[in-house]
């Protein structure tokens, strides 16, 4: 005799912060259901799922984070079991996404960073990390420089993402959300995000793979900015927040590696 599964009950919630390439969804299978995910994304992308279940039974855990690879297609997240069948089922979830692996540690404590500007110039480290003007509790570097500086980039990568559009720029937190950027992937599990770029001002697009020293795009004077500059940042990405990360720079000629300090000129001759 053929049991046939019926859905009686679902609920499906989900918080989306940064990246829009991305799906879960569930398929019926023989045992009970397939939860899988499609990632359209060029980098990871960590989903935290907590089902609301009844008569099934997941076979990789439950409330817990998922870490989808870049650039796939229906990867199972978990098998749905039904338990009895003469019961009825109920699923649903609740998730949260966001790029990169929530669960990394380590990264590349030794990796030499190029100063983010044009070989032959000299710019400003107008704030540094922990910074008292807008930078406290963050690692995070602001280079004073006029509005279409060329920017390089001071590691290579994958861009995964890109805002440009916005022009409005103030003095206060609320208008952190006109930040334009350039967000690029590390191959240890890093983000650098190049942050104040000036409107329509990245010369890169999503996608590409991007090699240390290449130019990417003109810094600006757009979002929550005290005067035009670049804000560099090299980042984790949790699911709801950023940790972000000490690194060192090449300066000068580029025979050592150095920890950038606040209110000294660097300049990048290699």
């Amino acid at each position: 005799m053929k049991v046939i599964i019926v859905l009686l009950f679902s609920v499906f919630s989900t918080t989306v912060f940064s990246q829009d390439n991305f799906k879960l969804y569930y398929e019926e299978n023989e045992n009970g259901f397939a939860i899988l995910a499609d990632n359209d994304e060029y980098s990871p992308v960590s989903a935290k799922i907590d089902f609301r279940l009844e008569n099934l039974n997941s076979t990789n855990g439950n409330n817990k984070v998922f870490v989808i690879p870049a650039n796939s297609k229906k990867h199972v997240i978990t098998e749905l079991t039904v338990i009895d069948r003469k019961k009825r089922i109920k699923l649903g979830y609740e998730s949260t996404y966001n790029h990169g692996n929530h669960n990394l540690k380590k990264y590349d404590t030794d990796f030499k960073y190029y100063l983010p500007f044009p070989k032959g110039k000299e710019y400003w480290l107008s704030q540094g990390y922990n910074g008292t003007v807008s930078h406290k509790d963050e690692n995070a570097l602001d280079f004073k420089m006029p509005v279409g500086t060329k920017i390089y980039a001071a590691r290579g990568g994958i861009v995964v993402d890109i805002e440009e559009s916005f022009s409005k720029s103030c003095t206060t937190a609320e208008c952190a959300k006109y930040n334009n950027f350039i967000l690029i992937y590390h191959s240890d599990g890093t983000f650098a995000e190049y942050t104040h770029i000036k409107k329509n001002g990245a010369e890169v697009k999503i996608g590409d793979q991007i090699k240390i020293g290449q130019f990417i795009g003109y810094s600006g004077d757009v979002g929550w900015a005290t005067g035009p500059h670049l804000h560099f940042i090299v980042f984790f990405q949790r699911l709801k927040e950023r940790v972000t990360l000490k690194t060192k720079f090449l300066t000068g000629s580029g025979k050592k590696p150095i920890a950038l300090i606040e209110k000294e000129k660097y300049i990048r001759e290699y």
